[in-house]
């Protein structure tokens, strides 16, 4: 399924994640709250979109508006992953200048390996949206879609590198 570039572009830009994964990509609706203690500082997740056991979480509360370091957002994942396994986060900066999306690949016998896009609101962000592309499910795939899918996707969309637009 292909998406539409200027509207992902748009919903990117405005931090509109609702409406990029529902009604762009195909999503599911879900909300949920995951509040995780790190290091004395209490971080908010609130899921807002999910495809078949796979959770997108955005992360924007912070002490003091940054986002947190690279050590506390594998923390924070390694929380994530025990209450969904398959998880995507966002997390925001304060400013809404920029945005890290971070996925980890997962495989029985080898470490948990981060992939991380970060994202400026000044980029045009094509090879963000060429990732997110291949999160785009179409009504078509519904009725056979299995988390197997959706992760393949994933690995697809943040575990390689992809050519420019």
């Amino acid at each position: 399924m292909s998406i539409n570039l200027e509207r992902t572009r748009k919903f990117l830009q405005s931090f509109d994640f609702n409406t990029l994964f529902i009604e762009e990509l195909g999503w599911d609706r879900y909300t949920a709250t995951l509040d995780i203690p790190i290091d004395g500082q209490n971080y908010t997740l609130s899921a807002i979109a999910e495809k078949r056991g796979m959770v997108v979480f955005v992360c924007a509360s912070f002490v003091d508006g940054g986002i947190p370091d690279y050590p506390t957002r594998r923390k924070i994942d390694r929380q994530v992953a025990k209450a969904h396994h398959e998880h995507l986060v966002i997390y925001l900066g304060a400013d809404r200048s920029m945005q890290i999306w971070q996925w980890v690949k997962r495989q029985a016998g080898k470490p948990a390996a981060c992939r991380e896009h970060t994202y400026y609101i000044t980029q045009p962000g094509d090879t963000l949206i060429q990732k997110i592309g291949h999160l785009a499910f179409s009504l078509e795939e519904e009725e056979d879609l299995t988390i197997v899918e959706v992760g393949r996707r994933a690995r697809t969309s943040f575990d390689v590198v992809l050519p420019a637009l």
